[in-house]
């Protein structure tokens, strides 16, 4: 049951601190475990907002984990509560639409993903401001779909305005550098002229880094974790000591926490 305020009996702030913990230390199947749990705390509970929470956490955890079916189901969940309890037309329901899309995608199901992709959109419009950090979340996946599907000068808007949300808000450096990232990748596909393709692709790279060594960033798990998952594409691009870097960096951070952990 919910509580009186028809809030989320399960603490949802607590659990998700609890998995970011647990994720910043590279704990990813104790997280899984732990999201698990809750869910079923939540369902015994009747607590569908918390439920809700924890489908949504867990969309984002088996896109990482790339178990597929898991993913599925939690989508075709999360899809279902947002339905059944009304939450269609609500910046929830744009978000469990935008979760739901993102990992459809991440599945090879990027057709299936548009509509839900869109009904996100048109949610987000008309309930958050242009300058909201979630607009360019949507903006940064819409250009990724996009390119999956050939529509490149798409793809390249929407990451022209994941850029212009993230470069007003303070503390963006890291989504500017994967947003870089991503306009590499779309750079590589689309531009045939082999000397055109590497200025844009060099540039865009070189950008990503300069975002990923802003003054004082934060050595902490989600800088890990955008190093990790940036590493790789340095690599591809052939920025083979700025790969090392990258992940010498995710092993420290991750390695102090652990070592913290154990404390």
């Amino acid at each position: 049951m919910e509580n009186k305020n028809g809030e989320s009996r399960i603490p949802v702030e607590e659990v998700i601190r609890q998995l970011d913990s647990l994720l910043a230390e590279n704990r990813g199947e104790d997280g899984e475990k732990h999201l698990y749990y809750w869910l079923e705390q939540a369902k015994k509970d009747g607590d569908w907002r918390g439920e809700l929470t924890i489908q949504n956490e867990l969309m984002g955890y088996h896109r990482t984990s790339r178990k597929e079916t898991l993913g599925l189901k939690a989508v075709e969940r999360g899809i279902q509560l947002i339905q059944e309890y009304g939450l269609e037309e609500t910046v929830t329901g744009g978000t469990t639409y935008l979760n739901g899309a993102t990992t459809l995608k991440a599945f090879g199901r990027t057709e299936a993903a548009m509509p839900y992709y869109r009904k996100a959109e048109e949610i987000y419009h008309r309930y958050l401001e242009e300058g909201d950090y979630r607009m360019a979340g949507l903006y940064n996946n819409l250009g990724l779909a996009w390119k999956d599907m050939g529509e490149f000068e798409k793809a390249r808007d929407y990451y022209g305005k994941a850029l212009t949300v993230m470069e007003k808000l303070p503390g963006g450096e890291m989504e500017l550098a994967v947003t870089w990232v991503n306009l590499a990748g779309l750079y590589e596909t689309w531009e045939k002229d082999l000397d055109r393709r590497e200025e844009q692709t060099g540039f865009c790279m070189r950008k990503a880094w300069t975002y990923l060594n802003a003054p004082g960033y934060p050595e902490n798990g989600y800088y890990a974790f955008t190093c990790t998952k940036c590493a790789p594409e340095f690599g591809h691009f052939g920025y083979f000591s700025m790969q090392r870097e990258l992940e010498q960096r995710a092993a420290r951070i991750y390695g102090r926490e652990q070592a913290d952990e154990r404390a």
